[in-house]
C-alpha cells in the first residue's frame, strides 16, 4: 500500500477528491500532513442557492492512526458565500466536524480505549496524543448510557465512592440477576434518593390502563441486609419477594466466630495458645484439609498436623469449639438447604444459637430473627439459579478496580457513564 492509499484510508476519503496532498517528516519524529480537497462545488444549504469561493483557512487536526508518533493534518478548508443570502459555511469533509480540531477516527480510538476499565483518561490521551481535557470531552459528548428496564429480578448493592462530587459516601449499582447488565448506578444509597428514585420511576412509566408500572416488572430483590433498602422495595413493590443476599449472613456469622476466637486470644495467660490462635486461625475455617502431613511444631516441641492443632485448641477452649460447631453447622445449612424445608432448619437453627449461651453470637440471632424471611426467600430457585448478590459483587470488584487505576473519580455524571460503559458489553457511544 502506498503512503497516498494510507492517507486515504485513515481519512476516510477518496483519492480523486484529493487536490493536494504533501506528507512532512519533523526532526522529532512527528509526521505533518498537509491535505486540500478538490472543489465540492456546493448548493447553499440554507436556501439552496448558488455560492462562491469565500476564501481558505488553515485547520490544524490531531490524528491518532499512528500511536507510535505524533501525525498533524495541516487541513486548508474552503470556506464558501451564498451569492443569495450571503450565509457562509465550510466545505464538507468525511473525516472531521467543521468546529473540531479532532477526526472522528482519533476520537473513535479514545473512546475504544476508554472501554477497557484500566485504561485512564490520561492514558488514552497520550496514546492519542491528544490532551486529558479533550479526552474527557471526547467522552462526555459521546457517552450518555440511559437507564435500563427493570428486570424480573433485581441485585442492589452499594459501592465506597467518597470522592464523588454528590454529598454520599457511597454510591448504588442496579443489576440484572439474569444477564448481569448493570442497569443503573445512584449517587447515593439513602433511604430518602431511593424514595425518590423509585417514584419517579412509578410516575414516569405509570400506565392509567393498567394501572401498573415498571416497579410491578420485579419479582425478586436480592439485596444485603439493609433495612432501608428492605422498607423502600416494601413500600414500592409489595408484591415482589425480597431475598437476603446468603454471602451477607455468612459475613455476620463469620465476624462474631471471630469475636469468640479473639475472646479467647486475650483471655489466655499461655503464649503458646496465644501463637496458636493467631497463626493457625485458618484451621477454623470452613472446609480446611486438617489431615495433612504432621510437621515439626518448634513451639509445641513435637510433630502435629493441622487436625492436632484444632484439636488441642478446642480442648483448651470450650467455648470455642462450641462457637466452630454452630458456625459449621449453619454453613451446611446454607450449603444443602431447600426453600421448601429452609424456615423448619431455620427455626431449630434459632433455638440452638439462643441456647449456646456465646454472647458474640447474640447479635447473630438478632440477624437471624430480623430477617428470618428474607433468608429463607434465598433459597428460591429462579432459571435454575439461587438468588443471591455474588454476580453483583464481581462487578463491584470491577468497579473497584475502574476507580483504583483512576485514583478516584469526582464527576459522579461522568463515572456513572463510565462504569456503565466499561461493565455493560452492549452500551456503547454515539455519534
Amino acid at each position: 500500500m502506498s503512503l497516498d492509499q494510507f492517507i486515504t484510508n485513515m481519512l476516510n476519503i477518496k483519492s480523486e477528491q484529493i487536490q493536494e496532498l504533501l506528507t512532512f517528516s519533523q526532526s522529532d519524529g512527528s509526521m505533518i500532513i498537509k491535505i486540500r480537497l478538490v472543489d465540492a462545488h456546493c448548493t447553499c444549504p440554507y436556501c439552496n442557492g448558488q455560492v462562491h469561493i469565500h476564501g481558505y483557512y488553515s485547520r490544524k487536526l490531531t490524528h491518532s492512526t499512528l500511536i507510535n508518533r505524533p501525525c498533524t493534518i495541516l487541513y486548508l478548508q474552503r470556506r464558501y458565500r451564498c451569492n443569495t443570502c450571503q450565509s457562509t459555511f465550510n466545505e464538507p469533509n468525511s473525516f472531521t466536524c467543521s468546529h473540531e480540531g479532532i477526526p472522528h477516527e482519533t476520537k473513535l480510538k479514545v473512546l475504544q480505549d476508554l472501554k477497557h476499565p484500566e485504561i485512564t483518561y490520561t492514558l488514552a490521551a497520550n496514546r492519542n496524543h491528544i490532551s486529558k481535557a479533550m479526552a474527557l470531552c471526547i467522552f462526555d459528548r459521546h457517552v450518555q448510557i440511559a437507564r435500563k428496564p427493570l428486570p424480573e429480578i433485581f441485585s442492589l448493592d452499594e459501592h465506597y465512592l467518597p470522592d464523588s462530587n454528590y454529598d454520599s459516601l457511597y454510591c448504588c449499582l442496579l443489576m440484572d440477576f439474569d444477564t448481569g447488565v448493570i442497569i443503573d448506578v445512584l449517587p447515593d444509597r439513602k433511604k430518602s434518593y431511593l424514595l425518590y428514585y423509585l417514584s419517579h420511576i412509578k410516575h414516569e412509566t405509570y400506565s392509567d390502563e393498567t394501572h401498573t408500572s415498571e416497579l410491578d416488572r420485579i419479582k425478586y430483590f436480592s439485596i444485603d441486609m439493609s433495612e432501608s433498602f428492605r422498607s423502600v422495595f416494601q413500600s414500592y413493590c409489595p408484591k415482589a419477594i425480597i431475598c437476603a443476599d446468603s454471602f451477607h449472613v455468612l459475613q455476620h456469622l463469620t465476624k462474631d466466630f471471630n469475636a469468640v476466637r479473639l475472646k479467647c486470644r486475650r483471655e489466655t495467660a499461655d503464649p503458646v495458645l496465644a501463637y496458636l490462635l493467631i497463626k493457625f486461625r485458618f484451621v477454623l475455617n470452613h472446609n480446611v484439609v486438617l489431615d495433612n502431613k504432621a510437621r515439626y511444631n518448634r513451639r509445641l516441641k513435637r510433630y502435629i498436623n493441622l487436625r492436632g492443632i484444632q484439636t488441642l485448641l478446642f480442648s483448651h477452649f470450650p467455648e470455642l469449639k462450641k462457637a466452630y460447631e454452630l458456625k459449621e453447622v449453619y454453613i451446611t445449612f446454607n450449603e444443602t438447604a431447600s426453600f421448601e424445608n429452609a424456615e423448619r432448619q431455620l427455626d431449630a437453627l434459632l433455638l440452638k444459637f439462643a441456647d449456646s449461651q456465646i454472647r458474640e453470637y447474640d447479635e447473630f440471632y438478632t440477624v437471624l430473627s430480623n430477617w428470618k424471611q428474607e433468608i429463607v426467600n434465598s433459597f428460591i430457585i429462579v432459571h435454575g439459579r439461587r438468588i443471591n448478590n455474588s454476580h453483583i459483587e464481581s462487578k463491584n470488584r470491577q468497579v473497584q478496580r475502574l476507580l483504583d487505576n483512576a485514583n478516584g473519580f469526582r464527576n459522579f455524571k461522568r463515572t456513572r457513564n463510565r462504569i456503565l460503559y466499561c461493565l455493560n458489553k452492549e452500551d456503547t457511544y454515539t455519534f
